[in-house]
């Protein structure tokens, strides 16, 4: 005998299910493959954003923005140079016949005897400004006090620089000097004591002095009172090698 057949209704049933189950595959089925494609043509415009973002701007228009981020970082190494010496010449430097900004000074000194006479008390030398008679201008100098009648000398040694072919100065009585009567012979001589230069100057005159110093290791600068008269503690007069120079 044969098996019975099943009721026609619960095979319309079944075949229903299996339908609805197909569609819902073929559903998820395109959705997924839906995705799959934005998701590819997604990443494809942002290599291009990436790559070539000028190219995307002339397809697409100002609707995207393609932004770029640097960050530089630049050193430099400036060096700035001195400016060159000036070539213009003062004129207090003309005035007095050296260059203020190289005028020797009293510890430039290797040697010294204050001003005094022989074997009594001596004043050292001393770096200070005075003025010239017939002038207010002050000038840079080494000066010696006289508080001494007599036979009043001292002397201040320098060594010449090896290229220097020339010393210069001028010498005088310090205007401030409360004595205006003396006489005083100022000298360049060499260790030898042979005389480079030499000058006499009073309270009103002052004298220029010009030496050639070439070839000599050291020149002594001397003073020695000539005429004095009244000359004391409270009527000294300064004598004054100003802005004497090595040129």
């Amino acid at each position: 005998m044969s098996a019975p057949a099943k009721p026609r209704k619960a095979q319309d049933d079944q075949g229903d299910k299996e339908r609805t189950n197909a569609r819902k595959i073929a559903w998820i089925s395109g959705i997924l493959t839906f995705a799959g494609t934005l998701i590819t043509a997604g990443s494809a415009v942002a290599v291009a954003v990436i790559t070539s973002p000028d190219t995307v701007r002339d397809v697409v228009g100002d609707r995207i923005a393609v932004t770029h981020t640097a960050t530089a970082t630049v050193t430099a190494t400036v060096t700035v140079s001195p400016p060159p010496p000036s070539s213009q010449v003062n004129a207090t430097d003309v005035a007095t016949g050296a260059n203020a900004a190289t005028s020797l000074a009293r510890p430039d000194a290797v040697d010294v005897e204050g001003c005094g006479p022989p074997g009594g008390f001596t004043n050292d030398w001393l770096d200070r400004s005075v003025a010239l008679a017939g002038s207010d201008e002050q000038f840079n100098a080494i000066t010696c006090r006289v508080e001494k009648s007599g036979a009043v000398t001292g002397y201040i040694d320098y060594v010449v620089p090896q290229n220097a072919t020339t010393f210069t100065a001028k010498a005088g009585i310090d205007r401030a000097s409360p004595n205006t009567s003396a006489r005083v012979r100022f000298s360049v001589v060499d260790l030898s004591d042979n005389v480079l230069a030499q000058q006499v100057a009073t309270y009103t005159n002052a004298a220029s002095i010009t030496a050639r110093v070439s070839g000599v290791p050291r020149i002594r600068l001397k003073m020695t009172v000539v005429k004095s008269s009244g000359v004391s503690g409270s009527n000294f007069f300064r004598s004054a090698w100003i802005n004497p120079a090595f040129g």
